[in-house]
């Protein structure tokens, strides 16, 4: 992918096949794995058996893995399971989550669930943004609210119910329709992933459940 998509299979780091070749080739049988490690399709054929996620689930060692392989992981398998089977889907939001969970609380446009979390906060840059511009905002409005639907539903939900504010679906809505505008807008950059984001619009809806039940099940984010 270009270097400005998220990406989490293009972030792992040695730390990752260190983890990944002790839970699946433990003590000095897993030198071949390496050749297996330098395959992209290999890689994630290796990512995708159940050892893995059970590994990164229960295994102490997993707290030496990066975030990017973490999530990745995490959200492959999940996915998997509801059905929605497109590596790329999961390779991008897996590396969204990775960015905007740790990321800096005063950067409005990756901090959650501080930063820009209204819906009036993004339609007002929009409505001023032309050109390429235009696109990467788009993109940022749909990934702000993946994350803030996706894992911070509580959050919505309770300024819901103190302050009238709209419901989780009104925000996964918004979040489907930047990404739709984002595939289909004339002036994106060459290359970029347009099926990427038609995509990810259309499986939103079960992505966010997905992911709801990740923040409740398999991670802790605090309040």
């Amino acid at each position: 992918m270009e270097t400005w998509i998220s990406s989490s299979c293009d972030r792992f780091t040695r730390s990752d096949f260190a983890f990944l070749a002790e839970i699946l080739s433990p003590g000095d049988q897993n030198r071949h794995l390496w050749t297996l490690w330098e395959d992209p399709e290999a890689m994630r054929e290796m990512l995708d058996l159940k050892e893995v996620f059970r590994g990164v689930i229960d295994s102490p060692g997993a707290v030496c893995v990066s975030p990017h392989f973490y999530f990745y992981v995490l959200v492959r398998h999940s996915f998997l399971q509801a059905g929605i089977e497109d590596v790329a889907v999961a390779d991008f939001v897996s590396a969204v989550l990775a960015e905007r969970v740790g990321a800096d609380p005063d950067d409005v446009l990756k901090g959650v669930p501080s930063g820009l979390t209204h819906v009036t906060d993004f339609v007002s840059i929009l409505e001023s943004a032309h050109g390429r511009l235009r696109f990467h905002l788009q993109v940022a409005a749909g990934n702000q609210f993946l994350v803030l639907t996706g894992l911070f539903p509580g959050f919505l939900q309770r300024r819901c119910e103190r302050r009238g504010a709209p419901g989780v679906e009104f925000y996964e809505n918004f979040a489907r329709k930047a990404y739709r505008q984002a595939a289909d807008n004339p002036n994106v950059p060459r290359n970029a992933p347009r099926q990427l984001f038609g995509n990810l619009s259309e499986v939103l809806p079960q992505a966010r459940l997905t992911l709801n039940r990740v923040a409740e099940e398999l991670v802790f984010l605090g309040d």
